[in-house]
């Protein structure tokens, strides 16, 4: 019902007259038709009870203005959305600074972004090390920034943006709780930085970056994934990660583990045409008796048992990959919609790579 009124009071408040006001809605719009004609005064007048809606139009992020830039953002901070759209709202700089902040030990920051393109910036949204807060980052689009997205140490979604390079980082998630689903990344050093355990990947696209696709170096849960084209690593993260249905093809190296404990599993993905490994171990230190790890019925691009023996890196290669992978019964077809191949004499095969 909150939800019907407030697109009731938008709808009304468009309509009217040019300086009518509705309450829950502050309105900006650069040609000063609106409450406010500008983005860091409407945020600051407002409160976590209202909606800052920003009409179609350029905003320069800039420093000596009486509301200058970045946007703080707090606890009491209001929604912002824009009324026409990524292709319509564009929030720039210079590439010196972001363009909203929440400042370390800020207690409990919101920051709840949607339908802007964000252009030339240090990145958006620049996220502190607040002691709680929640991150809602929706159908943006984010270009040039030396960071796409910010968002260590938050809970929240971030949903449906392109976020597209040059740049160091794509999204840095370092210990995010909560989803990162349905986003484009490319065109950065690393795409996906930092995840953690309770870090959910869905349905992203992480392409074409020059180091890795998903470099974690801690754990996630990745689902329905499409990771391509990465220079060095498709996924870069501990044995803890738990992969399942993504499609990782065309990186240097498809998964590439790292020390930490060994309680994740690969299932249901295909781990196909990487130029080097499609799996590879390095725990970093000996460990005598290696214990196993859940790689079963994942699409190796191939049914050859040999090339899958090839293509994999574990500790009848090395003492110091940490892990032997169980790769039986593994997928006859990409998708894993087929009965598995019957079971071959893995530890034979193996051997052969020893």
């Amino acid at each position: 019902m909150a939800r019907m009124r407030l697109l009731w009071c938008t709808f009304l408040l468009l309509a009217a007259l040019p300086a009518a006001v509705c309450a829950g809605v502050i309105v900006v719009d650069p040609a000063g038709g609106g409450n406010f004609d500008n983005i860091p005064e409407a945020v600051f007048r407002g409160s976590a009870d209202d909606t800052v809606l920003v009409l179609p139009g350029f905003y320069e992020v800039e420093t000596g203005i009486s509301y200058p830039w970045p946007i703080l953002l707090d606890a009491d901070s209001p929604v912002l959305v824009s009324q026409g759209g990524a292709a319509l709202t564009l929030i720039f700089g210079d590439g010196l600074m972001p363009a909203f902040d929440v400042r370390d030990d800020t207690f409990g920051a919101r920051a709840f972004i949607t339908g802007f393109k964000f252009q030339w910036l240090e990145t958006p949204l620049d996220w502190g090390y607040p002691t709680s807060g929640t991150v809602h980052f929706t159908d943006n689009i984010v270009k040039g920034c030396e960071t796409g997205l910010h968002v260590r140490l938050a809970g929240g979604l971030v949903a449906r943006n392109v976020i597209e390079g040059p740049g160091v980082c794509g999204i840095q998630a370092g210990h995010f709780e909560g989803m990162i689903e349905d986003n484009e990344v490319h065109g950065f050093f690393d795409g996906i930085m930092g995840t953690g355990e309770n870090t959910v990947l869905q349905r992203n696209h992480i392409h074409d970056n020059e180091i890795s696709g998903v470099a974690g170096f801690d754990d996630c849960v990745a689902i329905d994934n499409l990771v391509e084209n990465n220079g060095w690593f498709g996924f870069s993260i501990s044995f803890d990660a738990h992969l399942t249905g993504n499609v990782i093809r065309g990186n240097g190296t498809g998964v590439d583990f790292w020390g930490g404990p060994h309680n994740g599993f690969l299932h249901g993905n295909d781990i196909c045409d990487n130029a080097d490994f499609a799996v590879h171990s390095y725990c970093g230190e000996h460990i005598p008796d290696p214990p196993d790890f859940d790689a079963t019925m994942n699409w190796w691009g191939t049914t050859d048992p040999d090339e899958i023996a090839a293509s994999i890196h574990d500790c009848h290669d090395s003492t110091w990959a940490g892990v032997c992978f169980v790769v039986e019964p593994w997928c006859t077809t990409p998708g894993c919609d087929v009965t598995p191949a019957e079971p071959s004499s893995w530890g034979a095969i193996k051997a052969l790579y020893r």
